[in-house]
């Protein structure tokens, strides 16, 4: 490397691979880390994730600023590393306040360290240097070196020895990022990464303090506050967007007071940065929609061995490990031939090649089998194919940041670049809201068995329903935990039924839609069928409406609480073999119109035993022992707390669902995924010739 590139290459790859390393390490095991131990709904999981990933690419551009004006690259990065360090063991310990915390940590250093890496790797070559694209390309090899190896290593310690190790690790290869950079400072030119003004840095401002120690102090104070905007998630709708148009406005303004090639070159910047929203927006989706995906619809098996989901997060880097010298050497190699692509072909590739990979997803969707499951090969085409688009976009837009911005502002202008990631990743998650099927939000119960404790724990729960401000108890279910090292994740026994409860008087007539959401997300994939007669009432069908008449009770019966089950068929259109069962079940009577009913009176589980280094944390679905009334939500409470472990309630995905819902989904905004890609990638070459002539200055 040294002998191509600048000395500075090598010592920049490392810094950076180590703390992609702590980043990816981390962002592998964050939503099972969530959903797992501090138990939030996967729809409050991913908001916090969203907000995270927003802010994480949005505090580069004030980084940026402060680092061009003020602080240099150099210190600018010691100080994100320390910050993001910092962040990283916060979260060893498991609770919400050290989560916050820790995030809003990582959140303030990346916002330092980010952009000004890249800016120094700009800084290591001479304008015109046919080099540069080569050597982002490089160092874009070195980022996902560390992002291939984190998923195997903390994310999978995270998950079988305890989150608090995978969290630790991570800390561990952020501060190994901060020795390697502090050790390669003689391969950097003296006034690569320094401070602009180093008098005016040092020079009191304020109560005795110099404008570098502001800096810091003020950096810790401001992390509070990004813990608590983490806190409300939601008010990134309202805070977000505005801040990003407010910046590119900002932008436009600024470019107004530069000299004609400046500002060309800047609205060249803002046209791609367009574009690389929608890139970025769509690729995203590998880290939530594409995730769901090889979870629920990719054959994952290998010789009778599944492969987990998480283990997928490192195709994409190794791709990138593959391709990136390849690219790099193609990109010099045309460039001595004088046929290089120049950047917005580049873009154009792009974006094809990312709605092509969408177009792979697609077609093996149409190939899937009679269980809804697709061949890997579709998934590991799909992520060439948008690795192949990344190397085309990513390291590219980095370098041509580099390049076009004027010289007094690329930290800023770099800044302003990773904002327009950030608000892909806002609009990334409305686009993976496409495909929920509405399967989330179910009430577990988790237990955490004690270190060393072999033998049946006991316990028991009862679900409640709230109406019209009374409060409905059910009866008791009796859950008999059996803590052994003979299981290696809960066991218990899952119903192939989904039971609904419509309660009635007797004489009333009800009209019931069957066609529920979570069974048929879109409304025209599925056919109802009837299976059985009623008991205690008649019904008709209309289309996908029951209307069920409840009998009158004979006097013996008056008072007591009597069920008619309903059994339906909800199979697919074009495969009936794929059917899913539905029971109906109809509580008549006089009392208890809304209370819930218990399926079952107790229920056997298995849990791993824990040991002094792994913990034994299971989420329990005990909320299929009851019925859910009506179609609305139960809530659980604590009866009989165990004697030996550690019990409350969280939530858990809804397990009814099957591959053979979600295939239908997928493909369709894969689909439009696709379609969208191709179109901006055309109109990105309509307008190149426009865009050439202000990047090269041309008149």
């Amino acid at each position: 490397m040294g002998k191509t590139h600048p000395k500075g290459l090598y010592s920049l790859f490392f810094t950076e691979m180590w703390e992609r390393f702590s980043y990816y390490g981390m962002r592998a095991i964050l939503i099972l880390y969530m959903t797992r131990q501090i138990l939030y709904g996967d729809s409050e999981a991913y908001g916090i994730y969203a907000a995270y990933a927003a802010l994480v690419y949005a505090t580069p551009f004030i980084g940026g600023v402060i680092a061009d004006q003020i602080l240099g690259y150099r210190k600018s990065i010691y100080l994100g590393g320390v910050l993001m360090a910092i962040g990283l063991f916060m979260m060893t310990v498991e609770s919400e306040f050290y989560l916050f915390g820790g995030l809003a940590f990582l959140i303030m250093g990346n916002g330092f360290f980010k952009p000004n890496i890249s800016s120094m790797v700009g800084k290591l070559y001479k304008e015109g240097d046919a080099r540069r694209d080569g050597g982002f390309t490089i160092f874009y090899m070195g980022i996902n070196l560390g992002a291939f190896f984190s998923p195997l290593t903390c994310g999978l310690i995270g998950e079988i020895y305890g989150w608090h190790y995978g969290f630790g690790l991570a800390g561990l290869g952020m501060i190994m990022g901060l020795l390697v950079f502090w050790r390669g400072q003689k391969n950097f030119e003296p006034e690569n990464g320094a401070a602009p003004q180093p008098e005016l840095l040092k020079k009191p401002v304020f109560a005795g303090l110099s404008r570098e120690w502001l800096i810091y102090i003020g950096s810790f104070v401001v992390v509070p506050l990004l813990g608590l905007l983490l806190w409300n998630y939601h008010l990134m709708n309202y805070i977000f967007t505005p801040f990003v148009i407010a910046v590119f406005v900002g932008l436009i303004v600024m470019s107004l007071r530069m000299t004609k090639v400046e500002r060309e070159r800047i609205w060249v910047i803002i046209v791609l940065a367009f574009f690389t929203i929608t890139f970025w927006a769509f690729f995203e989706q590998a880290g939530s929609s594409i995730t769901l995906f090889t979870d629920l619809n990719v054959n994952r098996e290998i010789f009778g061995f599944t492969i987990p989901t998480s283990v997928y997060q490192s195709v994409n880097p190794l791709f990138i490990i593959m391709l990136a010298p390849i690219f790099s050497s193609l990109w010099l190699a045309l460039a001595r031939r004088d046929r290089e692509p120049n950047t917005i072909i580049k873009f154009a590739m792009g974006l094809f090649s990312l709605g092509i990979g969408f177009g792979a997803f697609v077609l093996g969707a149409s190939m899937a089998g009679a269980d809804g499951k697709v061949a890997m090969l579709f998934l590991f085409l799909g992520y060439f194919l948008h690795t192949a688009g990344e190397l085309c976009i990513s390291p590219v837009g980095l370098s041509m940041v580099t390049r076009l911005a004027p010289a007094r502002l690329v930290a800023m202008v770099m800044g302003a670049w990773f904002l327009s990631i950030a608000m892909a990743q806002h609009l990334g998650g409305t686009i993976a809201k496409l495909t929920s099927t509405e399967r989330f939000m179910e009430s577990g119960l988790k237990y955490e068995a004690p270190a060393g404790f072999e033998g049946v724990d006991a316990l028991q729960v009862r679900a409640f329903y709230v109406h019209e401000g009374d409060t409905l108890y059910s009866d008791p279910l009796s859950v008999a935990v059996q803590a052994t090292p003979d299981v290696a994740e809960a066991e218990y026994a899952k119903e192939e039924v989904y039971y609904l409860h419509r309660a009635l008087a007797p004489g009333e007539t009800v009209a019931i839609n069957l066609r529920l959401g979570n069974l048929d997300p879109t409304g025209d994939l599925t056919t109802l069928e009837m299976k059985a007669q009623s008991q205690w009432g008649s019904y008709t069908l209309n289309g996908d409406t029951l209307v069920y008449r409840a009998a009158n009770l004979p006097d013996s019966l008056a008072g007591t609480l009597v069920r008619d089950t309903l059994m339906y068929r909800v199979f697919e259109t074009d495969k009936p073999e794929n059917s899913t069962d539905v029971a109906l079940v109809l509580a008549l009577g006089e009392r208890g119109l809304h209370q819930p009913l218990l399926r079952n009176s107790s229920m056997q589980v298995s849990v791993p035993q824990a040991t002094a280094i792994k913990k034994s944390v299971n989420t329990i679905n005990v909320m299929g022992q009851f019925y859910t009334p009506n179609g609305d939500a139960l809530q659980l409470q604590m009866v009989q707390e165990p004697a030996a472990g550690f019990a409350e309630f969280g939530k858990m995905l809804h397990a009814f669902v099957g591959p053979t819902k979600t295939i239908h989904i997928y493909s369709r905004v894969f689909y439009y995924l696709f379609l969208t890609a191709m179109a901006a990638g055309v109109l990105i070459l309509v307008v190149s010739p426009i865009l050439k002539k202000w990047m090269h200055g041309e008149h």
